[in-house]
């Protein structure tokens, strides 16, 4: 047998043995991989940062309100400041009226509650109110959400969070499978692509006029099901009061604004500690 011979003939041993072996890896991709761990808690201590990676907030609501300054009497220095700012939208939650700053304010109803937990302040939570719609006209309704990064969804992934409201009020958790922001309309009929409801915290608001939101800090959670196979979606909370009724005017004095302020601040809803929990 010629040496060019043996050479050609020990390389297709040779790859034949290459061969074989990879065959015995390639069995190990049947294998499936560990679910994805895309857990993460969102503490709204800053809200402009929980902005910055990738929370969104949007206003549906008809018709849409203004921004709204609840001003306080003059501080000690003698200039002018406010009790706090209804935003139209959810924000960062306000600090509440200092009492040595402002020792005559007559707004006993108007103190924020502080944060379940935060490591840089008081208000370190997202708050919206009814300031969202025009509060002085009857049949606004109040449609506001705030809308998750986008995140691996699954099968029994947990989304817990922490929320209190000052009075009358209705949040629900939704999950959006296409990982857009589409929220629907304004009345609240239609939630656009989050059309998965996971979790409504007071859920016979509609039927029971004594269904009382939580006043304190109050944890709920809501687990992912029906999902046919993981995907790239968010998760939304929806602030949703259809049909309200028009803020009262003082009898009095209908140029007292205070009275209004009162009745806004009664609306405010406040949501802390966002945990979303892969499943494993």
């Amino acid at each position: 047998m010629s040496k060019k011979i043996l050479r050609n003939l020990l390389a297709c041993l040779g790859l034949s043995a290459v061969l074989f072996q990879s065959c015995k890896d390639d069995s190990k991709l049947t294998v499936p991989p560990p679910p994805t761990d895309a857990s993460f808690t969102e503490s709204f201590d800053n809200f402009s940062e929980a902005l910055e990676k990738g929370w969104v907030n949007i206003n549906k609501s008809t018709p849409m309100g203004p921004v709204l300054y609840d001003v306080a009497e003059a501080p000690n220095f003698g200039t002018p400041n406010y009790v706090s700012i209804y935003y139209p939208k959810w924000e960062q939650a306000q600090l509440s009226l200092d009492p040595l700053q402002f020792p005559n304010a007559p707004y006993p109803d108007r103190i924020w509650k502080d944060a379940y937990q935060s490591q840089r302040g008081a208000n370190g939570y997202a708050a919206t109110s009814q300031a969202n719609s025009i509060v002085w006209q009857a049949g606004h309704s109040v449609n506001s959400w705030l809308v998750s990064p986008q995140v691996n969804i699954k099968n029994g992934d947990k989304i817990s969070f922490f929320t209190y409201a000052n009075g009358n009020a209705s949040l629900e958790l939704f999950i959006n499978t296409k990982g857009n922001t589409n929220v629907g309309d304004g009345n609240g009929s239609n939630p656009g692509d989050f059309n998965s409801l996971s979790l409504v915290t007071v859920p016979n608001l509609a039927t029971d006029p004594h269904a009382i939101y939580p006043r304190e800090w109050t944890r709920f959670e809501g687990t992912v099901t029906g999902l046919a196979k993981p995907v790239n979606g968010r998760f939304g909370f929806r602030y949703l009061m259809q049909n309200q009724p028009a803020f009262r005017f003082s009898a009095a004095d209908p140029n007292n604004l205070d009275t209004i302020f009162t009745q806004v601040h009664r609306s405010v809803i406040g949501i802390d500690e966002v945990s979303f929990q892969s499943a494993q």
